[in-house]
């Protein structure tokens, strides 16, 4: 019996807890699922499962032998799940939620060409500044710009989004430049009331980062709309690049403190849970991640290549 039927039948018996059901569900005999034990047993070196005459339980070292395998399991059979939709082509329905800007930038015209290539997929795309839940409204994976808040989210890395800072040559000329993040106090400042903290810019210089607090007159909760009043002149704002490259090459917007950047923010598909995830949604997130890897304005991360459980950290821009 090769590694892989060993593995499959002590993930089977670790969640039955009985050879005899074990057995029923393989098709096999008894015997054979005791042998399957006792090989993977022998090549580890390391008893897993305690037998008795009533009942089967693990040991400490089956225990958590188990839960390495059950992942390595659900990938294997995600990735075969993937291949074999592929080949018979994707169907239902793909309900996915984004931010505003972002979606209307990038997430909609992908999610055409994506259509095209999959004809027998029903779109749904919800475009939202505020997160989604995804449970609740049966999203099938948002996407999100900026630090993940929410601890133990499962998300995949797609890239990164790079901010700038920009006030319009009528602005500059009437208030001056700001020559250091501290002379922020004394300007005008466009606020992004989705921000958990729209009151504080962070910088980077030299790798060394500085809270500036930063306060104005105006507030939104749509980025787009700081741009629209930054071209205005109404004060200095902080924005995706991708937002301001056309406003920045015709000299609406001026690149403001450039050697002291805004850090980046991070591009995540969310998915409401790491168990199965659809072979519509794999596909379609391993899209994203390549189109978005191939644009000058994100630098898409190739080092994860499957879904990951984040970690508690500030909510920045979503969008």
């Amino acid at each position: 019996m090769d590694r892989l039927t060993q593995l499959r039948t002590f993930v089977r018996v670790a969640e039955r807890a009985s050879f005899s059901a074990v057995a029923r569900d393989m098709g096999v005999t008894q015997s054979a699922v005791s042998r399957a034990i006792r090989a993977l047993e022998e090549s580890l070196g390391a008893r897993l499962v305690s037998r008795s005459t009533r009942n089967v339980s693990l040991t400490e070292a089956g225990q958590r032998y188990y839960e390495r395998c059950r992942r390595i399991i659900e990938d294997l059979d995600e990735a075969d799940a993937l291949v074999s939709n592929l080949q018979l082509g994707l169907t239902g329905t793909l309900n996915i939620a984004a931010p505003v800007p972002f979606g209307l930038m990038f997430i909609s015209p992908l999610l055409i060409r994506f259509r095209q290539m999959h004809p027998g997929l029903v779109i749904d795309l919800e475009l939202n500044d505020k997160p989604s839940n995804l449970v609740e409204q049966n999203i099938d994976v948002a996407i999100r710009l900026g630090h993940l808040a929410t601890p133990g989210i499962v998300a995949r890395k797609l890239g990164d989004s790079a901010f700038v800072i920009v006030a319009s040559p009528a602005y500059l000329a009437g208030r001056g430049r700001p020559g250091t993040p501290g002379d922020l106090h004394d300007h005008e400042c466009l606020l992004y009331s989705n921000q958990l903290n729209p009151g504080e810019w962070t910088f980077t210089s030299a790798g060394i980062h500085q809270a500036v607090a930063v306060s104005g007159s105006y507030r939104c909760n749509n980025l787009l709309a700081l741009k629209d009043a930054a071209v205005a002149g109404l004060g200095v704002a902080c924005l995706p690049q991708w937002m301001v490259d056309v406003e920045l090459d015709s000299g609406s917007l001026c690149h403001v403190l450039p050697e002291a950047c805004p850090p980046a923010f991070d591009i995540h598909a969310v998915f409401p849970s790491a168990r199965q995830i659809p072979a519509k949604v794999s596909v379609f997130v391993e899209f994203l991640r390549q189109e978005l890897g191939g644009n000058r304005f994100f630098s898409a991360s190739r080092r994860q290549p499957a879904a990951v459980e984040s970690t508690s950290t500030p909510e920045g821009p979503s969008g």
